[in-house]
């Protein structure tokens, strides 16, 4: 019967092993996807002639609409 625990033991490290080898190579691909898309990333937009953030051409036309409504 201690042989068999024994194995037991073993095929339940082993597919612990397996798992942590399986999640590592999920997160390096992921991580490798992240970083070939910060290149693809629009940082900047042109509105009316003039080139802005995308945080501050989104509040520009948050400020336009919220005028226009008024």
């Amino acid at each position: 019967m201690p042989k068999n625990r024994k194995r037991m033991k073993a095929q339940g490290s082993l597919e612990y092993i397996m798992m942590l080898a399986a999640a590592s190579i999920v997160i390096a691909i992921a991580l490798a996807m992240v970083v070939s898309l910060r290149g693809s990333v629009v940082s900047s937009i042109v509105v009316n002639g003039t080139n802005m953030s995308i945080a501050q051409a989104i509040a520009h036309e948050l400020t336009a609409l919220s005028s226009s409504s008024a």
